[in-house]
């Protein structure tokens, strides 16, 4: 699915905060009844790990999870949005980097 580019720059709406960060990656997620929205921003890949911390506030680099794929990242994903029937990493130029559907994360 193709995301508009003002729905990946925008914040709380407006566009200061990319004014302010450029570009970087945003997380989308997509539900059953064709809707989609879209998440945090990171300006790399990795940095959505900090999505996943287990303990507040963060005290040590330590403390975030590794990276250690695109697929586990967005299977993270999958598991704490319940409702999410899909989730992708999109560049906030509107290319979709990687998605992945629920049903996939079933099979494993």
């Amino acid at each position: 699915m193709n995301i508009p580019i003002d729905k990946l720059t925008k914040f709380q709406g407006n566009y200061d905060w990319y004014k302010k960060h450029g570009e970087g990656y945003r997380i989308v997620y997509f539900y059953s009844d064709n809707t989609y929205k879209v998440g945090t921003f990171c300006k790399n890949i990795e940095g959505f790990m900090i999505d996943f911390v287990e303990v507040e506030p963060i005290e040590d680099e330590n403390d975030i999870p590794a990276f250690i794929s695109i697929d586990d990242l967005l299977s993270r994903y999958l598991l704490d949005v319940q409702d999410a029937c899909a989730v992708a990493i999109y560049k906030t130029d509107g290319t979709c980097i990687s998605k992945k559907n629920r049903n996939d994360l079933k099979k494993k």
